[in-house]
């Protein structure tokens, strides 16, 4: 038998819609601030928004009269007729984002207009108006928000932890902030200044909101068409990251995802970054608002475009313009095959001959050399099938020789008595690692090796969160993070890690980018991620400088893991070429 749900129980079906989390609260709050004409917009949260968020802004403020209608479903001033959903301009227009957040959370308004004496204050719980005065109120609005999901127990329970409800607050914030750099902007949780952000340009915004380093690293996008307008900042490939974290899209001022604008964006950069990096972006599009439809998702963060397939060609070309005048397209690569390699060398500087790697221990007229490996190798005989093989990977009694060869940096070569025995130095550095680092996971302890010199770590805020809260697990995974004075340096990295690699900020960035997708949730599934990024990112510097000692250890410790033939990523780690192999490959 059909039924027409009551009113209370409809507001909570769509505040669902709406109101997921407190990041949606501040969302919308902070978005209709900017609709209201606002200059300056204050966001104050406590306990990550559970216990309270607070919105103040300067903008037109409200009439006692539109101050309680503001609360009824579907109550707005932005649409009439069926026409205006293809011209709109603003960010909220649907009239449901003010009565979900009364339906989930107890919330207090405080409004004055500019032509009014006296201002006016109305309360809501539960979509029920309880209260409405008179006050004393400056021009503006002050939403505050308490208590949310305090009548859906089962939502505020399901609520994430701290952090990570306070990292998708921040989220929303900077998404709001990097679309007017025009306004005052201001962020406090807990009572502590979290951004401070006032009127600038959209370089000095971007700078105030991901760091002054970043902002120095952007290169300007800008081109202007009849189909669409794009402009905006991308950076450079070398600041090329492998976790997403500084990747933007807007449309009219509004935030977007879109995984095929992407898409266009890293065919701009083919060639220029290490497969699997995402280059820093962002980027402001200008479309007619009759050839967008900004209304197909209840959080408005998708977008359709009606001419999207000429837009992506028109972002990738803008792109590479923009890459190719900052002089970071390729250039002609002549052939050098055969060339010696000659460093750069500064004026002034010495330069020591190179070295030669040899072994001491080897003596051409040993006939018996053979047996003198035999007598000094670990034995490898019982190592694993290779994959897609009957077998064992060796025959019995086959042990590893001394004699290591390099081929192209990338191979380590030796022999075997029933042929030659190759190894793909990256993946078994990674298979490696990947074990190292679940042992140390699961056993909840890591060897930590101090580094000569901390480094300092340039840290989103969410990071910086992360960092606090999750500084036990992260010493477990071997990183010495410390904070002094607001700054974050790292002071120990893992054992077998180099203290002079490129790739540590990078490592690190991974690290807690991992922990901020899994927040509180150090379970199975994340160690498995986060002892699988790190392997990945701790073998990408690896494949040059190998003397033979650092080789034989390599080869020692790879047949020390418990899977020494497949990589974590699922690849062959080695590969053994039989004496018939090589026969039938020479025969005349």
């Amino acid at each position: 038998m059909l039924k027409v749900l009551p009113s209370h129980v409809s507001n909570l079906i769509a505040a669902g819609e709406v109101v997921q989390r407190p990041a949606s609260v501040v969302k919308e709050l902070m978005e209709n601030a900017v609709d209201a004409g606002a200059k300056t917009i204050r966001v104050l949260i406590k306990d990550s928004g559970r216990t309270l968020i607070q919105v103040i802004d300067d903008g037109c403020g409200m009439s006692p009269r539109d101050a309680e209608l503001a609360f009824e479903r579907h109550a707005t001033s932005k649409i009439e007729e069926i026409e205006d959903l293809e011209k709109l301009g603003t960010f909220g227009f649907r009239g449901e984002a003010l009565a979900s957040i009364a339906s989930v959370a107890e919330i207090t308004l405080r409004t004055r207009r500019a032509e009014d004496a006296i201002g006016f204050e109305v309360k809501f719980a539960e979509s029920k108006l309880t209260q409405h005065s008179e006050i004393s109120s400056p021009v503006g609005s002050n939403f505050i928000v308490r208590n949310i999901f305090y009548n859906i127990p089962a939502r505020r329970k399901f609520l994430k932890s701290d952090s990570s409800e306070y990292r998708q607050i921040l989220s929303e914030f900077t998404r709001v902030a990097l679309t007017r750099p025009d306004l005052y902007f201001y962020f406090t949780n807990n009572g502590t200044e979290i951004y401070n952000l006032p009127p600038s340009n959209l370089r000095q915004r971007i700078q105030g909101i991901a760091g002054k380093e970043l902002g120095k690293e952007l290169v300007e996008l800008s081109v202007d068409t009849t189909i669409v307008k794009i402009k905006g900042y991308i950076g450079k490939p070398e600041d090329s990251r492998k976790t997403p974290g500084n990747q933007y899209f807007f449309v009219n001022g509004r935030f977007f995802r879109s995984p095929y604008f992407q898409k266009a964006i890293l065919k701009a950069y083919e060639n220029l970054i290490q497969d699997g990096t995402i280059p820093s972006f962002f980027i402001f599009f200008e479309a007619d608002q009759e050839r967008i439809d900004v209304n197909i998702h209840p959080s408005k963060t998708e977008v359709k475009f009606e001419d999207d397939y000429a837009i992506f060609d028109i972002l990738q070309s803008a792109a590479r313009e923009s890459l190719g005048k900052n002089s970071f397209m390729p250039s002609i690569d002549f052939d050098q095959e055969g060339a010696p390699e000659i460093p750069k060398v500064k004026a002034g500087y010495y330069v020591p001959p190179p070295k030669i790697d040899y072994d001491p221990l080897f003596n051409p007229f040993d006939n018996d050399l053979e047996n003198r490996f035999e007598r000094r190798s670990p034995n490898y005989s019982s190592v694993s099938s290779a994959p897609g093989s009957s077998g064992p990977l060796f025959n019995d009694g086959a042990v590893i020789p001394k004699p290591i060869l390099h081929l192209a940096g990338r191979y380590i070569i030796t022999t075997l008595k029933s042929g030659l025995l190759v190894i793909d130095i990256r993946r078994a550095q990674e298979r490696i690692l990947y074990e190292r680092y679940m042992n140390s996971i699961c056993n909840e302890y890591a060897t930590i090796q101090q580094t000569l010199f901390p480094k300092e770590l340039i840290l989103s805020e969410g990071q910086k969160s992360v960092v606090n809260e999750s500084r036990a697990q992260i010493l477990q995974l071997g990183f010495d993070i410390r904070e002094e004075d607001g700054k974050y340096r790292l002071c120990g990295i893992p054992e077998g890690f180099s203290d002079d690699i490129e790739n540590i900020e990078q490592i690190t960035d991974s690290l807690l980018e991992k922990l901020l997708e899994g927040g509180q949730d150090f379970g199975p599934h994340i160690k498995e991620q986060v002892a699988l990024t790190l392997s990945r990112a701790g073998s990408g510097g690896i494949l040059s400088g190998l003397n033979n000692l650092e080789a034989q250890a390599l080869v020692d410790a790879l047949f020390a893991c418990k899977e020494p033939s497949i990589s974590p990523s699922g690849k062959v780690c080695m590969a053994v070429l039989s004496l018939n192999e090589l026969d039938n490959r020479l025969a005349l």
